[in-house]
C-alpha cells in the first residue's frame, strides 16, 4: 500500500475543505451585511407575505434531512468500459470526461410512455454503462431531453459530473451523453440539512422569488460547490423550480442545505439553465 500517495490524497481533500469553509464563511458574511429583511419571519407570516406578492406555493415540508461534504476526483471508468456498449457509435471527450453516443437504431418515446420505455431500454445490457446507478429527474427534463442523475449516498447528484442526458428529436431518442463519478470521499461526519420550508423562506427573504410567480417543486440533492486541487466538492443543495406566470419560463434556484446561503448558478450544475414549463 502506497501510504505516501494516500497521505497526499487526504492533504488535497483537506485543503479543498479549507477553501470551501473560507468561501462559505465569506458568502454568509456578504449576505448578512447586504440584506435588511427581518430574520424573525414566521412560517405563517411568510406564507401571507408571499400571497400578497401573488406567489403561490403548495404546503412545504418541515422535515429536515442529513448529508455530508463529499469529494471526488476525475476517473477513467467510462473510457475503460465503453467497448462494452453495442449498437451505437461512441466518442469520448477526454477533457470533459464525457461519453457521447449516437444510437444506430433510434427509438420512439411519448410523454405518456417515456418512463417505462427508458426503464426497459436501460435494463438491456450494452445500452448504457452503470445504468442502474442513474435515476430519472422529470423536473429538469423536457420534450427535447431526458435527464438522469447519478445516485450517491442515497441521494441524487444534480451535477454535470454524474449525469446521463438523452437527446430527443421529434419524439425519437437519437443518442445520449454520459458522465460518471467512480468514488466519493466523505469529508466529515453527517450533518443536518434545512427543510424545504426553510429553503423557500430563505429564497423569499433574499428576494430570489419574484412576484407573480409559482413554486413548482423543491428537491434536495447533492450539488457542486467548488473545485480545488483536482478535487470537486459537493454538498446537499435545495433546488427550487419557480415559474413566471406570464412567460411560463421556469428558473431553478439553489440553496446550500447546510448553511442556507443562496448559491449562484454555474456551468457544472445540471440545472443551471432556465426551462420552459410544459
Amino acid at each position: 500500500m502506497d501510504f505516501r500517495k494516500i497521505e497526499g490524497i487526504f492533504l488535497i481533500v483537506f485543503i479543498a475543505l479549507d477553501i470551501f469553509l473560507f468561501f462559505s464563511f465569506r458568502s454568509n458574511l456578504t449576505q448578512v451585511g447586504s440584506r435588511t429583511t427581518s430574520t424573525t419571519t414566521t412560517p405563517t407570516s411568510f406564507v401571507r407575505e408571499m400571497q400578497e406578492d401573488n406567489i403561490s406555493v403548495n404546503k412545504l415540508s418541515t422535515k429536515r434531512g442529513s448529508g455530508y461534504y463529499l469529494a471526488s476526483q476525475p476517473n477513467a471508468a467510462l473510457q475503460q468500459n465503453y467497448h462494452r456498449l453495442t449498437d451505437q457509435t461512441v466518442s469520448l471527450d477526454s477533457a470533459q470526461m464525457t461519453l457521447i453516443s449516437k444510437l444506430n437504431d433510434p427509438f420512439r418515446v411519448t410523454t405518456k410512455n417515456r418512463n417505462s420505455v427508458f426503464r426497459d431500454w436501460l435494463k438491456t445490457s450494452g445500452n448504457v454503462l452503470f445504468a442502474d446507478q442513474y435515476e430519472y429527474v422529470p423536473e429538469v427534463s423536457d420534450t427535447t431531453r431526458a435527464v438522469y442523475a447519478q445516485k450517491v449516498d442515497g441521494q441524487l447528484l444534480m451535477d454535470s459530473h454524474g449525469q446521463l442526458v438523452f437527446q430527443i428529436r421529434n419524439g425519437w431518442v437519437t443518442g445520449y451523453t454520459q458522465t460518471y463519478i467512480d468514488r466519493l470521499l466523505k469529508l466529515q461526519e453527517m450533518d443536518q440539512t434545512k427543510s424545504a420550508q426553510e429553503a423557500v423562506m430563505l429564497l423569499y427573504t433574499y428576494s430570489e422569488i419574484p412576484s407573480n410567480s409559482r413554486i413548482l417543486w423543491e428537491k434536495l440533492a447533492y450539488g457542486w460547490l467548488l473545485d480545488a486541487k483536482g478535487s470537486t466538492i459537493y454538498i446537499p443543495v435545495w433546488y427550487v423550480g419557480i415559474e413566471n406566470r406570464n412567460t411560463k419560463v421556469v428558473t431553478i434556484k439553489r440553496v446550500n442545505a447546510f448553511t442556507g446561503a443562496v448559491l449562484k448558478s454555474n456551468t457544472n450544475d445540471a440545472t443551471s439553465s432556465t426551462t420552459s414549463s410544459s
